[in-house]
């Protein structure tokens, strides 16, 4: 028998096919010419996961991608390469879902409705996507690398010129790459039976051995040796924090003590000169360990994500591998038939996945959203006023209507009194002036966002700094007690 995979694979011979049903095509090995994707229950079921996945990858991504686009606080290198995965996620769901729902359960004859073009860009989004994926994936991790281990380097060399040029040149290897699946593409029809599959041309053996080991196996591999070393140095450093905490408390707390001895009162003082008053050393280790807490969710989100691609899409390449160099028969009555429907689906989930992980691990996108949305409304008119927010001195503003300075007043500008004075300043018509003072407002954001960048690079040099006097010898400096004797 030759199976769906075969025809798309290019591995199939172009010779006439005896019946088709789901346009997997039947012989002699299996005489029973019942399928069961053509079984009411099975088929209502495979419809119903498709249309889901459908829905959640389109409104997870779209909203994913206005949440990090638009959002101040959300404006981070790493959110910058992440929205670039939701984009192309968002082809998937566009291009890929509702195309293979029809080509696999649609119908019982496997028609192909949506004509040759689409049949193009459909085999070309669906091999392309995943290598974009995992070069998008492969950006971030070497980047967290780097931001991690070595911090200063990275404020040199990570700028934000080259992340761009790094997410441009994912999207061109991946289309260059993938260029024979769309050249390859072709609409088959027998009668009343039509399929979107590929010719031979191309050696597709190879094109599956090449697309397994190069966009797959060593990515996988080295992001798991990556996030694993990033793991272990996370933890060390946590650790070096908390006993930094318990010494410097230690020093701290150098006074006075009191031994009363046969009549003669004498004190004992020893005063570290490393002594730091209680208040500000206690600062000092909070917000240490709030960054390290603030870095580990991070790593958490990003090892979710990396997780999340190698297992589902795994199933995919294993299918694929497997119809290429397998000769065994597969009968359309067997339960083995439905392992291609379901390798689709789990490769569709993994663009999928993606926002519920957000979601659920990142507060930060949590908060983010709920300011999107609250935004969304007072756009409608069912809200007024502003909100915001404040982490670690920044300020992120969510409305045009009330703007107030972060707490430290000296470092963060005022907005609201640059566009009040240059409203007063104008003396020119309401309209006019409404605008100045809006463009004044956008140019003070600019300089805000700034100058939270500014306040993040500052952080990292901090916790690099800590981390590395976490790992030097402490020395302690004691002056010689001082004995006073009183004698009555």
């Amino acid at each position: 028998m030759t199976d769906l995979d075969s025809l798309l694979n290019g591995t199939a011979e172009t010779t006439i096919f005896p019946n088709v049903t789901n346009a997997i095509f039947e012989d002699e090995f299996c005489p029973n010419d019942r399928s069961l994707l053509d079984e009411p229950q099975i088929r209502y079921t495979f419809w119903a996961l498709y249309i889901l996945v459908f829905f959640a990858c389109l409104i997870g991504n779209l909203f994913t991608m206005l949440v990090l686009c638009t959002h101040p606080q959300m404006r981070t290198p790493t959110n910058f390469f992440l929205a670039n995965l939701a984009g192309a996620d968002l082809l998937v769901a566009l291009f890929c879902i509702l195309q293979n729902m029809v080509h696999i359960v649609g119908y019982e004859n496997g028609r192909w409705f949506f004509g040759e073009v689409i049949c193009k860009i459909y085999l070309y989004v669906l091999h392309m996507v995943p290598c974009t994926s995992v070069g998008i994936l492969m950006c971030v991790s070497i980047e967290k690398y780097i931001a991690v281990l070595h911090p200063l380097v990275a404020l040199k060399m990570l700028t934000k010129r080259l992340r761009i040029i790094l997410a441009i040149s994912v999207w061109t290897i991946s289309l260059i790459a993938n260029f024979p699946y769309l050249r390859t593409a072709h609409l088959y029809t027998w009668g009343n039976v039509s399929a979107c599959g590929r010719n031979d041309t191309f050696r597709q053996d190879v094109l599956v051995i090449t697309s397994f080991i190069l966009w797959y196996l060593i990515p996988v591999l080295m992001m798991a040796f990556i996030y694993t070393r990033i793991g272990l140095v996370l933890w060390k450093s946590g650790r070096g924090v908390s006993n930094r905490a318990s010494t410097d408390s230690q020093v701290s707390n150098g006074g006075a003590s009191w031994h009363m001895s046969s009549g003669r009162v004498i004190v004992y003082q020893q005063n570290s000169l490393l002594q730091v008053p209680d208040q500000d050393q206690r600062r000092v280790v909070d917000r240490r360990r709030g960054m390290k807490e603030s870095r580990r969710k991070v790593i958490r989100l990003l090892f979710g994500i990396v997780l999340a691609f190698a297992v589902l899409t795994l199933p995919n390449h294993a299918r694929l591998l497997h119809s290429t160099f397998s000769r065994s028969q597969t009968c359309l009555w067997h339960w083995t038939s439905l392992v291609q429907p379901m390798s689709y689906l789990l490769l569709f989930a993994s663009s999928t996945i993606n926002p519920i992980l957000y979601a659920f691990l990142s507060k930060r996108f949590r908060l983010a959203a709920q300011d999107v949305l609250r935004c969304r409304w007072s756009l409608l008119g069912n809200a007024t006023g502003g909100s915001e927010e404040r982490s670690r001195g920044r300020t992120v503003l969510s409305s045009f209507d009330e703007t107030r300075a972060p707490s430290r007043a000296s470092r963060s500008p005022s907005l609201s009194a640059v566009a009040q004075s240059s409203v007063n300043s104008a003396r020119l018509p309401l309209l006019l002036a409404t605008h100045y003072a809006q463009q004044e407002i956008e140019l003070r954001r600019m300089e805000l966002h700034r100058h939270n960048e500014r306040l993040d690079r500052e952080h990292e040099v901090e916790s690099s700094l800590a981390e590395e006097e976490a790992t030097q010898p402490k020395i302690r400096f004691d002056i010689p007690r001082t004995e006073v004797t009183f004698v009555p």
